[in-house]
């Protein structure tokens, strides 16, 4: 009865070092399969920004995808300030303040830690289904692909990996909801592009500029401003006045014509009600054509007698802006002779 006793104990202590084995091989398995996110070697742990010095302002390109489409956009100069216009899905002129907004949020990106870019990893942070995708090109034709991942809402962070680097970086989350952003959002709908503080000259013209029939002006010499037969202004007064026209903003862009509009677009700035003609600091001189109230136009949907047509000549299309802002072209030199003008138009 003993030796049974011993038997029995020996096989069930087998018995459960062959289970506890077994545990330890299934739990292996299990956290080698959904380990937690490894840390990449100290080394590169040691980076702290996503873009190397300089990057962001050699970038020539940018193409931003995210669920509301795809948007490319281009510099249409060599210098960091250069204005943006879109390339598609629409060729407009684009907003330049938020597109150097958005680079400089990625320019200031700080790195939290950085993690092994595996497959494990990859799927932890949704990086293989990112929706979120930012391109940037170098004037080299050099690509940059950054794609967002997961965002966790606790601490504002997420996760991206860029296509020149073998890493997964955990940083802030960059303060513009790229997610959100669309065409609406990228279409600059200014009608001016100037610095008001860069402007030294402002004529308009009844009429074709040709006729040289001056309805208004204003002209800087020096610190102080002047109108026609030399006559004092109000720098103040005149600055408002400048920043009215530099918000002025249109609801409709015409890029999209087909050629019966264009040919009619065409009759009403043959003989343009108004021609503005500003010249800046640089000595750069931009027109603008304004036509007269129009009654309607092929394809477009407008109430008659409530919108008039304005070209400038430093953007490809014209734009059709309402009634009420005309006030804003019909200035008084006397209204800029002693107080300022606060009213701004849309």
């Amino acid at each position: 009865m003993l030796v049974r006793l011993d038997l029995n104990k020996s096989n069930l202590a087998t018995w459960m070092m062959v289970f506890f084995t077994a545990v330890l091989i299934v739990t292996g398995f299990y956290t080698d399969l959904f380990q937690a996110p490894t840390q990449i070697n100290p080394e590169m742990s040691q980076y702290r920004s996503l873009f190397r010095p300089g990057q962001i302002l050699g970038v020539k390109e940018m193409v931003l995808k995210n669920n509301l489409g795809t948007f490319h956009f281009e510099r249409t100069g060599t210098e960091a300030n250069s204005p943006w216009k879109m390339v598609s899905p629409r060729q407009l002129p684009a907003n330049t303040n938020l597109l150097q907004t958005i680079l400089s949020d990625l320019n200031k990106v700080q790195i939290r830690s950085v993690h092994q870019n595996d497959p494990i990893n990859i799927a932890n942070y949704s990086l293989d289904s990112s929706i979120l995708q930012v391109t940037l090109i170098d004037s080299n034709g050099k690509e940059s692909n950054l794609k967002f991942g997961l965002i966790n809402p606790l601490d504002n962070s997420t996760y991206v990996s860029l296509s020149d680097q073998d890493a997964i970086y955990h940083i802030d989350n960059i303060t513009t909801t790229l997610n959100t952003l669309d065409l609406a959002n990228f279409v600059d709908t200014r009608i001016f592009t100037f610095n008001p503080e860069e402007v030294v000259s402002l004529t308009i013209f009844r009429g074709p500029k040709e006729k040289k029939n001056k309805n208004f002006l204003i002209e800087k010499k020096e610190t102080d401003w002047f109108g026609q037969r030399e006559r004092t202004l109000n720098s103040d007064s005149v600055k408002d006045y400048l920043q009215q026209l530099s918000h002025l903003k249109s609801p409709l862009i015409l890029d999209e014509v087909t050629e019966e509009l264009q040919n009619e677009v065409d009759k009403y700035l043959e003989k343009p009600a108004f021609e503005m003609v500003i010249t800046d600091s640089k000595g750069v001189q931009n027109t603008y054509l304004l036509s007269g109230l129009i009654r309607s136009l092929p394809g477009v949907k407008l109430e008659k007698w409530q919108h008039y047509i304005i070209k400038p000549s430093n953007r490809k299309f014209p734009y059709i802006l309402q009634k009420k802002s005309l006030e804003v072209f019909q200035q008084s030199e006397r209204r800029l002779r002693s107080f300022p003008i606060k009213k701004l138009f849309y």
